[in-house]
């Protein structure tokens, strides 16, 4: 078998092709190996510059009704303590039924007795010893009432506090007290332990508690249902009590 010659041609160019990668090759180990990569460029931060101050010819703001609020006193914290349970002044001089209780979706409309003893509570709903009164500011009118009564034996829904459970976001509660209409949002509604005395702690903001007995039929814990004062109002014959924000 004859041995296939390869072209002049194809030799020279072959030589070429090796001088070319070898001087290729040299220039990167005389250069330090592998190109670098490039640099980020870090601009120096901008220079702040101080704002201009009021001079004795630039007069100040005026405020107005949008940007100064007026305000209301029965909203606001009144500093009491927010630990414990103390009566104040004005509950120990509280006299029965000057404050009712209206909850128009539950077609509750009761005067508020003073104290939650059993005899009280048979006659409907009562404030506790250690409440605030709405006339305090940032007050906790904390009331308790019966969830259900007794007729031959069977359970009856005619208390006042049977459906609390069924407030919800955006129903209006009220007490009123003197020459004021308070107007209450529910807040929330939470089970706790008999024993749980919190619940009428000072929150540092207007409110109203209600609590009463549950399960129905069992009543070995307690329903709490709180409302956050969101308005008041002169009291008026005339104020038609909405029953939630839908109603307004």
């Amino acid at each position: 078998m004859k041995k296939r010659a390869i072209p002049l041609a194809g030799v020279l160019f072959l030589c070429l092709a090796c001088v070319a990668l070898g001087a290729g090759l040299a220039v990167l180990w005389l250069g330090g190996g592998a190109p670098q990569a490039p640099q980020i460029q870090v601009s120096p931060p901008p220079v702040q510059t101080s704002s201009p101050s009021p001079t004795p010819d630039t007069p100040s703001p005026t405020p107005t009704d949008e940007t100064v609020p007026e305000g209301n006193p029965a909203m606001d914290d009144n500093g009491l303590p927010k630990d414990g349970v103390y009566v104040t002044d004005a509950r120990a001089a509280y006299v029965s039924g000057s404050m009712r209780l209206i909850i128009p979706k539950l077609n509750v409309d009761v005067p508020v007795l003073n104290g939650v003893d059993s005899a009280t509570l048979l006659q409907g709903v009562g404030l506790y010893d250690y409440a605030q009164l709405p006339s305090e500011g940032g007050a906790n009118v904390s009331i308790a009432g019966h969830r259900n009564g007794l007729r031959g034996g069977q359970i009856t829904d005619n208390m006042p506090f049977y459906y609390i459970n069924t407030l919800t976001e955006g129903d209006y509660l009220y007490l009123t007290e003197g020459d004021t209409i308070y107007q209450y949002q529910w807040e929330c509604t939470q089970v706790i332990e008999p024993d749980d005395w919190s619940v009428v702690y000072n929150r540092g903001y207007g409110c109203v508690t209600l609590t009463t007995c549950t399960p129905i039929g069992v009543a070995d814990h307690r329903l709490v249902v709180r409302g956050e004062l969101v308005e008041t109002y002169p009291l008026s014959q005339d104020f038609s009590y909405p029953s939630d924000t839908g109603k307004e």
